[in-house]
């Protein structure tokens, strides 16, 4: 009874991890995009992308990422009792329900959450920005320990090279925030310095690298995704009581007798 217990508990947090990760690869595959029409746009200038990008509907874009990332880190939270993947998905969620403030805080007005602006555009948007380079790091090292313990070994270089391409991206993205401040302005802060084209291609080296970041994290969740479906089925196929628990299984039939007699070591 207690081994039984013990794999549909163990059933039970892969079910939730699946639905975890899949919910950060929603969140992470529409950021994926996001980045890859903001490039499309810098690269082409083609008025499409221009009228997509300034459109009314694609200023909530931010919405469902936010949302999704907030849900995919409140379901992995507490799946195991691992100290270091405690405080790494607590600070996820802890990141995430930041994100949520910020949102609430641009999106408050036209929601009629709040009834005044807060200012600090400036501020709001780069602290979002650099919430962005954690948890992409967090998800990376969470999602790569979850595919260890599944067995799938190989994913530590790509970890390596991720966590190598984002600590790059985060230096650019940090000398970029310092160059492009105004700091003479005083409190609030803001930007508009460094417009030269130096800094524009700085600029697009960052978007670039966390573009490929995103891809690398979004490609590592939809494989912790697939990998908890296929330890799901190998459970499955193991437990010799999963096949008498189907439904339309028929205890009365001869076959079915057999069956159950030759699962617990007895002859029919």
């Amino acid at each position: 009874m207690f081994e039984l217990e013990e794999r549909d508990r163990l059933r039970q947090t892969y079910q939730v991890c699946r639905l975890g990760f899949g919910t950060l690869s929603l969140a992470l595959v529409l950021a994926t995009l996001t980045l890859i029409l903001l490039l499309a746009f810098e690269f082409t200038r083609l008025r499409l992308f221009h009228e997509i990008l300034t459109a009314q509907w694609y200023r909530w874009i931010d919405t469902p990422i936010i949302w999704a990332s907030l849900l995919g880190a409140t379901l992995l939270w507490g799946r195991w009792d691992n100290p270091s993947w405690q405080r790494r998905i607590g600070l996820l969620l802890v990141m995430s329900l930041a994100d949520i403030v910020l949102w609430a805080m641009t999106q408050g007005s036209e929601l009629e959450i709040f009834e005044r602006e807060f200012g600090h555009e400036w501020l709001r948007y780069k602290l979002g920005q650099a919430l962005g380079w954690a948890e992409l790091a967090l998800i990376s090292t969470l999602a790569c320990d979850y595919l260890v313990h599944l067995g799938v070994t190989s994913v530590k270089e790509m970890e390596k090279s991720i966590r190598s391409l984002i600590t790059t991206g985060a230096a650019i993205w940090l000398f970029l925030f310092f160059a492009q401040t105004n700091w003479k302005h005083g409190w609030p802060l803001q930007g508009g310095r460094f417009v030269t084209r130096e800094g524009f291609l700085l600029t697009l080296a960052v978007l670039l690298i966390q573009t490929i970041v995103l891809m690398q994290v979004t490609a590592l969740t939809l494989l912790a995704t697939r990998q908890s479906t296929r330890m799901l089925q190998d459970l499955d196929r193991e437990d010799p009581y999963r096949e008498f628990l189907r439904p339309g299984f028929d205890i009365d039939t001869e076959e079915s007798k057999k069956a159950v007699a030759a699962s617990l070591g007895y002859d029919w």
